[in-house]
């Protein structure tokens, strides 16, 4: 299957606006345990312990700072990708070259195991980057996250190459998978793109013609003491067409039901729709949905000279 090419003056636009806009966001792979607890956050009683990959190549996991540029923006934290890391900035997209990585990385047995039933036409995972954290809570407490959930799979893959982000809190099995989006589903390139708006982010890869979505996510009140999270972002029936997420802000601090997440000036609301994030819905029932601002980008139909 090839992609077909959009106009060339399409293109020359798109190019003048890309260059127009500057980036901040800056990347940079590790996979150092340290430095990636360090980057995810932690406070409000919530200390990190550890932070581990344990599914990927090296170049899929690092740190990024930068992600600043109005109206989409998020804390600084940790990026995972189903392609390397590096590629998920401005700097690396182009009309005719975008991230694309097939890093010979496997799917895990959490993701397989998850996806029948939950994602859109899952046959297999590939790709996936999994960082395996603990964190200790000094009291009884909910526990929340920032994340941007992005693709290239958008707009064109939608229904058939669903790329997700998974977190599976306290367990690994198919009830311990913890975030969703306001319909239920889990945050895949399918049903949680199908809802969201347009925006103009000009940080990431992500950007025009391809999509991205923001979320805000918390627990319900888990006890004190030791906690896992095992967050996964993989590629869906391939290798290719990367998606990634970027995690920041992982805290604990009530979060109540309707809480409006970070929105732009008045200027720019009618950008934005209202949705919902769940973290913890499955059979634990530790579900809190907090409103978010579902953010999503989409022009002219994405050109490339890969196959499917």
């Amino acid at each position: 299957m090839c992609r077909p090419f959009a106009s060339l003056s399409s293109a020359c636009a798109f190019l003048l606006a890309t260059a127009a806009s500057a980036t901040t966001l800056v990347v940079t792979p590790t996979t150092d345990g340290t430095t990636l607890a360090t980057a995810l956050g932690g406070g409000g009683g919530l200390t990190i312990n550890s932070a581990s990959v344990t599914n990927g190549a090296a170049s899929q996991i690092g740190t990024y700072t930068g992600f600043t540029s109005p109206p989409v923006t998020i804390g600084d934290g940790v990026v995972l990708s189903t392609g390397r890391a590096i590629d998920t900035t401005a700097d690396s997209y182009s009309f005719l070259n975008f991230p694309s990585t097939n890093t010979g990385a496997s799917g895990t047995p959490e993701f397989d195991a998850y996806g029948p039933g939950h994602i859109a036409s899952f046959g297999d995972s590939n790709d996936v980057a999994a960082l395996m954290v603990t964190f200790t809570l000094s009291s009884d407490s909910q526990v929340g996250f920032d994340f941007i959930f992005g693709s290239v799979e958008y707009p064109t893959f939608i229904g058939s190459f669903t790329d997700s982000f998974l977190a599976f809190l306290d367990g690994t099995a198919v009830g311990d998978q913890s975030v969703f989006d306001g319909s239920n589903h889990a945050v895949q390139v399918g049903s949680t793109f199908s809802s969201a708006l347009t925006t103009a982010d000009t940080n990431s890869a992500f950007e025009d013609p391809h999509g991205l979505l923001q979320l805000r996510t918390f627990t319900n009140t888990l006890s004190a003491g030791s906690h896992t999270i095992l967050f996964e972002v993989g590629d869906v029936n391939d290798h290719i067409l990367d998606s990634a997420v970027f995690i920041s802000n992982l805290h604990a601090g009530p979060g109540d039901p309707g809480t409006d997440s970070t929105v732009p000036e008045p200027g720019t609301l009618e950008l934005f729709g209202a949705g919902l994030a769940c973290l913890g819905a499955g059979r634990r029932r530790r579900a809190i949905c907090r409103q978010a601002a579902p953010l999503i980008r989409f022009v002219f139909p994405e050109s490339s000279a890969h196959v499917r």
